[in-house]
């Protein structure tokens, strides 16, 4: 399954991308603000890359310009709740390509590929409270902040983390899509 933009490709993974993954999750500063510990080896890149390229939904974001992997975006079951017709995205980038728009892109072709599924009724995005940068991600797509979920992740090192809680309905989606046709 591949799904497009005019700057990228959201694609499976595949072996061939492991240079891409290991230099974007040993970057300390991207692993943790996904809540998640920086690699400490290619090896432990290669083990994640396998258990990734199984996975339902966990798409390598490429740049179509060089087909150079720079993120990584990925949909399951809102867990945080009891309704399984909501889904919740995560994603992470390569600091290199920060501030470009890139996440912005994928997250927007992600919201339309959930949406298409009739099951799907809303899509949810948090970040930690020091993530300015999803933040924005997640507001430019529309989503709506909820609140403030205290004390909901615990990282690695033991530090606990607050994070923003963000939705987006499937009639506040349509009602978008609406407007930006009329545009």
């Amino acid at each position: 399954m591949l799904l497009e933009t005019p700057r990228l490709i959201l694609r499976p993974w595949q072996m061939t991308d492991l240079e891409d993954m290991y230099t974007l999750a040993k970057n300390p500063h991207v692993g943790p603000r996904a809540g998640w510990r920086p690699h400490q080896s290619r090896e432990e890149s290669r083990l994640i890359l396998s258990r990734m390229i199984t996975a339902p939904d966990v798409f390598a974001v490429v740049l179509r310009q060089n087909d150079k992997v720079i993120g990584m975006i990925s949909a399951g079951v809102d867990s945080s709740r009891r309704n399984l017709a909501a889904k919740s995205i995560g994603c992470a980038l390569n600091e290199e390509y920060w501030n470009h728009g890139y996440m912005s892109e994928a997250v927007n072709r992600m919201i339309q590929y959930l949406f298409a599924d009739p099951g799907t009724e809303l899509i949810a995005m948090d970040h930690f409270t020091d993530n300015p940068g999803s933040r924005r991600v997640i507001e430019k797509n529309g989503f709506q902040y909820e609140g403030t979920m205290r004390q909901k992740f615990r990282l690695f090192n033991g530090e606990v983390k607050d994070c923003l809680c963000y939705s987006l309905t499937r009639a506040e989606f349509e009602a978008q899509t609406i407007s930006q046709d009329k545009n």
